[in-house]
């Protein structure tokens, strides 16, 4: 009886148009947010060109060995729930529910976790300088290995611009006795929170001359420029009083003066592979290199330095790279 039932099932198999997944180097269990890496072997009931329609943000290789069997490499990050794979064939149609297969384990709580889970994670090019208010602008690359570097976050003033799956450059504005900046990543290899701490050193390099770094996002209403409206309401009104021609020189002047750094200064050409950095200094971290001959708009220049942007990325390039 029981073979007869096994012959039945597989009858049922060979003729129905099915797909059976079966899974491959799975862990027991995962943390929320790490990136895992999977195989899931395929067999078709039938011959078929099949083809995986995966989520966002889902990796995914598909290699057949045979006509009736696929071998399907997964690289995803762990959500809660999980997505689905379809797998669609000529006559086919599957959907593969991962939350049934994967096993969420929550991380413990800790206020340092910086929210990256990895197999290792380093801090390069370190640089701080003098911000406005008295503030300090830190600046630092990140680089891990099998990480979610995406979701990298502190509890201050940031930015962090994500360059590949592995590599990032982050900038902080810190309170201005800051010695250190550390924070705790998870290890994945040790299945344990692992520290960071970054000295906080000032350089020489003070930028004084910058008062945003997206400098776009300028308040116009600043106390020297509400001083310059009020010189400008005078001398408008000496001028109605007096009606002579010549007094119109000096509110002209003065909104020439109020105006000006708000105008671009141009347009330049950047050559491809040009470095686009976070601060015009020697020791800044790049943000964006460009792929080829791009047009900018120039915000403002210093020393040796132009602050340009291209679509919506702002930074400083070196006056040597501008053609």
């Amino acid at each position: 009886m029981r073979k007869i039932a096994i012959f039945i099932a597989f009858a049922l198999f060979l003729f129905a148009n099915d797909a059976i997944v079966t899974f491959q180097n799975l862990n027991p269990s995962y943390y929320q947010n790490q990136i895992a890496s999977f195989d899931i072997r395929i067999g078709l009931s039938q011959k078929d060109n099949i083809k995986i329609i995966p989520t966002k943000k889902m990796s995914i290789t598909l290699k057949k060995l045979n006509d009736y069997l696929y071998l399907l490499h997964v690289k995803t990050k762990i959500t809660d729930p999980m997505p689905s794979i379809i797998i669609k064939g000529t006559n086919l149609y599957k959907k593969v529910d991962l939350n049934k297969y994967i096993k969420i384990t929550k991380l413990p709580q800790n206020k340092r976790f910086c929210n990256v889970l990895a197999n290792k994670l380093e801090i390069k090019n370190a640089f701080a300088s003098k911000y406005k208010d008295n503030k300090i602008i830190l600046t630092f690359d990140i680089k891990c290995d099998n990480c979610n570097i995406e979701d990298f976050k502190l509890p201050y003033e940031q930015k962090l611009t994500v360059k590949s799956p592995t590599n990032a450059t982050y900038y902080a504005i810190l309170p201005q006795n800051t010695k250190r900046l550390s924070f705790d990543y998870f290890n994945l290899k040790k299945n344990s929170f692992e520290s960071v701490s970054i000295p906080v050193v000032l350089k020489d390099e003070t930028i004084s001359t910058q008062t945003n770094i997206n400098a776009e996002q300028k308040t116009f209403f600043t106390p020297l420029n509400i001083l310059i409206l009020s010189l400008i309401a005078f001398t408008l009104i000496i001028f109605l009083i007096y009606r002579k021609i010549w007094l119109l020189i000096f509110p002209l002047a003065l909104a020439g003066a109020l105006v000006y750094p708000y105008i671009p200064k141009g347009e330049v050409t950047l050559p491809a592979k040009t470095k686009m950095y976070i601060l015009p200094t020697k020791q800044s971290s790049v943000i964006y290199i460009t792929n080829h001959p791009t047009s900018a708009k120039v915000l403002k220049r210093i020393n040796n330095y132009l602050k340009v942007k291209i679509n919506n990325k702002i930074g400083w390039v070196k006056n040597e790279d501008i053609k």
